[in-house]
């Protein structure tokens, strides 16, 4: 089974390819000035792994939340590519996706944020291999109350520094990353496969609309 997976809420796109949960194809391996478009790196994957698009039997998509612009692109892609082949998108949110990756490396709770407007922030609380919510405020407002009777805690995301700060009683692990890594998506899909949504239902940003607290 070959599973596509889209990383849209990193620095720019990510591209990834695998087979029955091993990897076999990572945009991030290749010195690509064209990472902005798509459709690119998609090329670029079939033409490296001479594999037809229709042999593709599901994609995995971030769904944020990110940068604004580039996740909606991104799902977009997804969403219509699913359509054409008419096969399934699996949505998942890239705080998720940073939580699997540090509970991965640390077996700790993890709290990952991404930078909105205003001020606010995106907030992702993971422990025991779940992601148990995602809260959208201020870092100030929302940190406190996630991390309350946590003793360590794993961070992830643009606000690692300041989280220190915030508890400054606590244990924190600067996991040193922004984003979490676009090979979960295919390396770990059997964990996003029973989310599928076929036409016409559509993968959805993650946004200060969308998000479900």
């Amino acid at each position: 089974m070959l599973t596509l997976g889209i990383s849209t809420s990193s620095g720019q796109f990510a591209l990834v390819l695998g087979e029955d949960n091993k990897l076999i194809f990572d945009s991030d391996d290749f010195q690509l000035s064209e990472k902005k478009d798509i459709s690119i790196l998609i090329s670029t994957c079939l033409e490296f792994t001479k594999i037809s698009v229709s042999s593709i039997s599901n994609i995995i998509a971030d769904i944020g939340p990110g940068g604004t612009s580039r996740v909606r692109t991104g799902i977009a892609f997804a969403n219509s590519l699913a359509y054409s082949l008419g096969i399934a998108v699996c949505p998942v949110s890239s705080l998720e996706l940073a939580g699997i990756e540090a509970w991965d490396n640390y077996a700790r709770p993890v709290i990952s944020t991404v930078k909105s407007i205003n001020g606010n922030a995106y907030c992702g609380f993971f422990n025991n291999n779940k992601l148990i919510s995602i809260e959208y405020g201020t870092i100030n407002n929302l940190i406190p109350h996630l991390a309350n009777g946590l003793e360590e805690i794993v961070v992830v995301g643009y606000h690692r520094e300041l989280i220190k700060s915030l508890l400054p009683t606590k244990k924190i692990i600067d996991s040193g990353s922004l984003y979490g890594n676009a090979k979960i998506l295919v390396e770990k899909s059997y964990l996003f496969l029973d989310r599928a949504i076929f036409f016409p239902k559509f993968a959805i940003p993650i946004n200060e609309k969308t998000i479900q607290r």
